[in-house]
């Protein structure tokens, strides 16, 4: 039995490695969720009301809505999440409402995205001994993780876009024998991807990257494929893409009801209403914080970094290497795990090349150059936020690149590379990050 038990770990290294590294991350989100204050993560005041007040409602509000409470939740900037496109509040504030009945002091608005996480956790046991690439995806980075340690509709839009690159990778798995025109019972499998894809429309715009990259990745197999074939397959992604498109217009209908085409006049009134007076579309502009809206107020995009966050792409980096952005020290964390990823990347590059695959090396780094882009835009367009989270979706480009080297995975020093870059990010995250996120005397108060 022990021989056996050795022969199983000698040839699974890397599996039984990775699966050390995820229950590790899994632990430290189930401490930083169980013991960690309200308010101590991002938008948490304002998205535990949102939760809140979505437990006994059914269906995205006008935003405009007087007497039943939906102005509490109202954030600094003027806006409620609930009246978001995501369905994330209206249908896990539910799961919130289930363990609200029996939780008193712990966060149960918290636990929906502690179990989002946990269904990740399953598909990657199941299947990370023969798809090593998915490491790639969620092993690397704590920013993965952190979102599922706290109430934020993130933790929704990464498990979707997950799940349509662990679909989009997998070339024997669903999404392609869905495709194929052999398969006749292909119907209720393009609906489930279109309704999949569509949900991921409604979330956060960071994710349309993996939508594009699915996009761009089906289209180039149907122009391989062979000509006899193009209208079966044509006529599956139409009805993939049908059923996205559907489930996204159906949500617009409904803002298109409260407000006609003057939605944008509607949040304007509430945030004359409800945002702080720095952010106040009625205040001063000489007092409207230098962050906020800098184009409309005419400053062009290198004010964002020569005047307002000089530091924007390392604070970029910092939160996606960690849990936020901590100013104090800890530089070397950062160096190496910068050393880890550039080494991953150029292995991934290189193994391409020598495959004559590098078409998809250009295509995930383009990708993931757009995503930066569009968060330096937000920064200028919206208000200066250098996160790591809105770049997650980065790690589905490294991971679609990953699966297609072929023959990376049989070196034994990238995968060792890979596994460093996982148990260095487990042991920040554990060490450091829910050191400074886990009040002690919160904890003895509630195990007291």
């Amino acid at each position: 039995m022990a021989l056996k038990i050795k022969n199983y770990i000698r040839d699974n290294w890397f599996a039984c490695i990775s699966g050390l590294i995820l229950l590790g991350a899994f632990f430290v989100v189930c401490l930083i969720s169980f013991w960690s204050e309200y308010g101590v993560h991002p938008d948490e005041w304002d998205v535990r009301l949102c939760m809140d007040w979505c437990m006994d409602h059914f269906i995205w509000p006008d935003m405009r809505l007087k007497g039943e409470g939906l102005g509490d939740t109202y954030s600094g900037y003027g806006y409620t999440k609930v009246c978001n496109y995501t369905p994330y509040f209206l249908i896990f504030s539910k799961i919130s409402y289930v363990f609200k009945q029996f939780m008193d002091v712990l966060p149960y608005y918290r636990m929906p995205n502690l179990l989002l996480m946990l269904v990740i956790m399953v598909y990657m046991f199941k299947n990370i001994r023969t798809k090593n690439y998915l490491m790639l995806a969620f092993g690397i980075c704590v920013q993965a993780w952190y979102i599922f340690s706290y109430v934020t509709a993130d933790a929704e839009d990464f498990l979707l876009g997950f799940f349509a690159i662990a679909l989009l990778t997998d070339e024997d798995g669903f999404l392609w024998k869905i495709i194929e025109p052999d398969n006749k019972r292909n119907i209720p499998g393009c609906v489930g991807l279109g309704l999949l894809y569509g949900i991921l429309m409604l979330g956060k715009p960071y994710y349309y990257a993996t939508l594009v990259l699915t996009f761009i990745v089906l289209v180039s197999h149907l122009i391989k494929s062979e000509i006899n074939k193009h209208k079966e397959i044509l006529i599956r992604y139409f009805i993939i893409a049908g059923v996205a498109f559907a489930v996204f217009a159906g949500r617009a209908a409904i803002d298109l009801h409260y407000y006609g085409f003057d939605k944008a006049d509607a949040k304007l009134q509430m945030e004359a209403e409800y945002a702080d007076y720095d952010k106040n579309p009625t205040t001063p502009a000489e007092d409207i914080e230098p962050g906020w809206r800098m184009q409309s107020r005419g400053h062009n995009l290198s004010y964002l970094f020569e005047e307002v966050e000089p530091h924007w792409f390392w604070k970029t980096y910092v939160s996606f290497a960690c849990a936020r952005v901590f100013n104090e020290g800890n530089v070397l964390y950062f160096v190496v795990m910068g050393i880890l990823y550039i080494f991953i990347l150029a292995r991934i590059g290189i193994s391409l090349y020598r495959e004559k695959n590098f078409g998809v090396f250009w295509l995930g780094m383009g990708m993931s150059v757009l995503g930066i882009l569009a968060s330096v835009l937000f920064s200028w367009l919206r208000d200066v936020q250098p996160q790591g989270r809105y770049l997650l979706p980065i790690l589905f480009n490294v991971c679609y690149m990953g699966s297609r080297a072929k023959s990376l995975w049989d070196d034994k020093v990238f995968k060792g590379v890979v596994l460093a870059a996982g148990c260095l990010s487990v042991a920040y995250f554990g060490l450091v990050d829910a050191r400074k996120l886990i009040d002690l005397s919160y904890v003895r108060s509630i195990l007291g």
